[in-house]
């Protein structure tokens, strides 16, 4: 016989269909559309919400300067949150899409995109990394296996030591979750030795371990000032932070950079050196060609297969 199912246990799997990432998202979002309503002349009920009300919150937020790509995110919320009240979801009425629909051809859903960090540019923030520095050795182990493993900021920090294996042809990094993979099947992905021992994302990567005398646990750790290694991983964050740093050593403008550019760099370097679509998406666990494209567009501009080199100009 089964035993009763407390309330809380349903309500703790309801929230596992999403990254705790996403949920704090969707919190905040919730937050500031039931203080919004409170705020109003008259106090608007917020779950369940009419129609009207949602439509005259995103004018809002419209009008109030917030970015298409937030407005579409508090719309999800709304919704998600009717979901889990169980009340029906007022963002699909057609008061609402009209709206919606309206913000985004008046203001575009053009994302603004952060520098990629190709390979060229790639080696000249790695000669900033000295070979006996603790945060030196980390930073150029972490910039080479998140950029050859084409990985996302929360798969790099993610990793354990158990998940990367040196092999006779490279590092076996096992992906244990990721955006995509919200079920935690997992991948594996293979970075192979570099042809360069400075930019070798495996030399690299056994360098720190030898020097962090890693076994177990995390695999990329926190660095005191006093250069002590720490026992517990670095936050996602502290990538872009990373990056930044070593970009602004490099002579670069930190800010054209991100986290983000470790893999945009990746995907853009593998498309200018005619690596076909396929492969850079399995390196990426990309899922669709449509979600590649807008990666590899910038790495084939000037590809031999270019219009405009071929008119006779």
């Amino acid at each position: 016989m089964l035993a009763p199912v407390r309330a809380e246990r349903v309500g703790d799997y309801a929230r596992a269909s999403r990254a705790a990432s996403t949920w704090r998202a969707y919190d905040a979002d919730l937050r500031h559309f039931h203080a919004w309503c409170a705020q109003q002349p008259v106090a608007l009920v917020a779950v369940p919400a009419q129609p009207s009300t949602v439509a005259a919150y995103l004018v809002a937020l419209a009008d109030g300067g917030y970015k298409p790509s937030t407005i579409r995110r508090r719309l999800a919320a709304i919704s998600v949150g009717h979901q889990l009240a169980g009340a029906p979801s007022p963002t699909g009425a057609p008061q609402v899409s009209a709206v919606w629909d309206g913000i985004r051809r008046t203001h575009g859903m053009r994302p603004t995109r952060k520098t990629a960090l190709d390979t060229d540019l790639l080696a000249r923030v790695v000669a900033t990394c000295g070979d006996d520095d603790p945060a030196d050795v980390r930073d150029r182990a972490l910039l080479l296996v998140g950029f050859a493993g084409c990985l996302r900021r929360a798969e790099l920090v993610g990793l354990d030591v158990t998940d990367l294996d040196e092999t006779p042809d490279g590092l076996i990094v096992d992906v244990r979750r990721s955006k995509t993979d919200q079920d935690g099947a997992g991948a594996l992905v293979g970075i192979t030795y570099g042809s360069h021992r400075a930019t070798c994302p495996v030399r690299a990567w056994a360098a720190w371990a030898r020097l962090a005398a890693l076994t177990d646990g995390p695999a990329f750790r926190g660095i005191n000032r006093h250069g002590r290694i720490g026992a517990t991983r670095l936050h996602p964050g502290s990538v872009a932070r990373i990056v930044q740093r070593r970009v602004a050593a490099a002579g670069l403008d930190a800010t054209d950079f991100a986290g983000h550019s470790l893999r945009s760099g990746f995907a853009t370097a593998a498309a200018r050196a005619g690596v076909n679509d396929r492969s850079i998406m399995r390196q990426g666990r990309w899922r669709s060609a449509a979600s590649l494209d807008a990666y590899v567009r910038p790495g084939r501009l000037f590809d031999r297969d270019n219009p405009s080199g071929r008119v006779g100009l």
